[in-house]
């Protein structure tokens, strides 16, 4: 696929904000050069460079679920796939109602959520460096 347009982009990134209108702790911000939600500090909703709107949905019910919509695939990033996350029908962009369901879905997950906390960097041992000198 390829970049989709700053015109394409910028509706998109309309339609996710209002679908998102009224969820609690909702923060954007960039993640991967894109428009992102977060809420407690775990990412929901993207819009993604290539002009689709796509959800986190960890569980694998409502994956399936979204992924089984006609138009619905899974996120990925070049090669890779990205676990969890579903682009919504294209259907679905301008469609709030849709939109806004599945975006509370992922908002409700996000939420309970539990961050790993973040690894401790090693400590090595310092190297102490013996100066040669005459002893008095």
């Amino acid at each position: 696929m390829t970049k989709a347009s700053k015109e394409l982009i910028s509706e998109l990134e309309e339609y996710i904000n209002s679908a998102a209108d009224g969820l609690s702790k909702v923060t954007k911000k960039k993640m991967f050069g894109c428009h992102a939600l977060f809420a407690n500090d775990s990412v929901f909703g993207l819009v993604w460079k290539e002009g689709r709107i796509g959800v986190r949905l960890p569980e694998s019910d409502k994956y399936d679920a979204l992924l089984a919509e006609k138009g619905a695939a899974p996120w990925k990033a070049g090669k890779m796939t990205m676990s969890h996350w579903v682009l919504v029908p294209e259907t679905m962009h301008k469609a709030t109602g849709p939109l806004k369901v599945w975006l509370k879905t992922a908002h409700g997950f996000a939420l309970t959520a539990e961050r790993k906390p973040a690894a401790k960097a090693k400590k090595t041992p310092t190297k102490t460096m013996k100066t040669k000198g005459k002893k008095k």
